[in-house]
């Protein structure tokens, strides 16, 4: 079992001072702190400057005219409980002075903040670098040559519009018995089949609720969160796939399998 860290300390990093740590496991101090010396050894081969403000360090670069100021300190805050004036999920990173916004792809990994600064010290730290690896936010650093490069993005999703009756004559469950399941086994695992709007069948093994992974932390994309719709305008349900571990809909006017709470229900059209 992992040791708790009961009592304040203060501890000195290549990139100023850890004061007052709060209960943290001494398990994730330590990684940490192998991730601020891995910054140590990146900046010792890279072209980034570290620069002193009071007692704690960041690192700078101008490529292209544009500035990029990186804040390991801040990261190592973040991924010990501590107060830091950037968001949590995202790196400590500024553009021009201000916050560039950069967020991890898969945030339910749930990677270090410092572990993220020193890839993004590899990435950036040298005169050539991959421009497609450079994130969304960080583009304008790019010259015209390096945008081209980038691949096109990809065309957006069409909005499927409410209440449009399926067209594959396939015999589904009434909408109104798979709700019925639904708020009768809150925050629960069960198996459905559903039709898609492109008139396929989709499997899922999911759950009702929002998900809490290992350590007690909310999975990727809480229900909600980014959606600008309501879901049950569109004959869907936010679940939590346990499959792929992400937020899903499920067509709630198109089930042909469930099974919850101990019932089963099928149709027909069943595969």
């Amino acid at each position: 079992m992992s040791r708790i860290l009961n009592s304040p300390m203060n501890h000195k990093t290549p990139f100023g001072p850890l004061n007052s740590l709060p209960e943290v496991e001494q398990i994730r101090i330590d990684a940490v702190k192998r991730a601020l010396q891995w910054c140590e050894t990146i900046l010792a081969h890279t072209l980034w400057t570290p620069i002193s403000v009071g007692e704690n360090i960041s690192l700078q670069r101008t490529i292209h005219g544009q500035t990029i100021e990186i804040y390991p300190l801040e990261a190592a805050f973040m991924d010990l409980g501590m107060k830091s004036r950037f968001s949590l999920d995202h790196l400590p990173i500024n553009l021009n002075n201000s916050n560039a916004c950069v967020r991890p792809i898969h945030s339910h990994s749930r990677p270090l903040h410092t572990d993220m600064v020193a890839s993004m010290m590899l990435l950036l730290g040298s005169a050539e670098f991959n421009p497609v690896a450079v994130p969304k936010t960080l583009r304008t650093i790019l010259t015209r040559e390096q945008m081209a490069l980038l691949p096109p993005s990809p065309p957006p999703r069409e909005r499927f519009i409410p209440g449009q009756p399926s067209t594959s004559g396939r015999e589904f469950i009434p909408e109104s018995r798979i709700l019925g399941f639904i708020r009768q086994n809150p925050n629960t695992i069960f198996s459905i089949q559903f039709e898609k709007r492109n008139g396929t069948l989709r499997n899922m093994i999911a759950r009702l609720g929002v998900w809490k992974g290992q350590g007690g932390d909310e999975s990727n994309s809480r229900p909600g969160a980014v959606v600008s719709y309501d879901p049950s305008d569109y004959n869907l349900k936010t679940v939590f796939d346990m499959q792929i571990r992400q937020y899903r809909n499920i067509a709630t006017d198109r089930v042909t399998k469930i099974a919850i709470g101990g019932q089963t229900d099928s149709t027909a059209s069943a595969q």
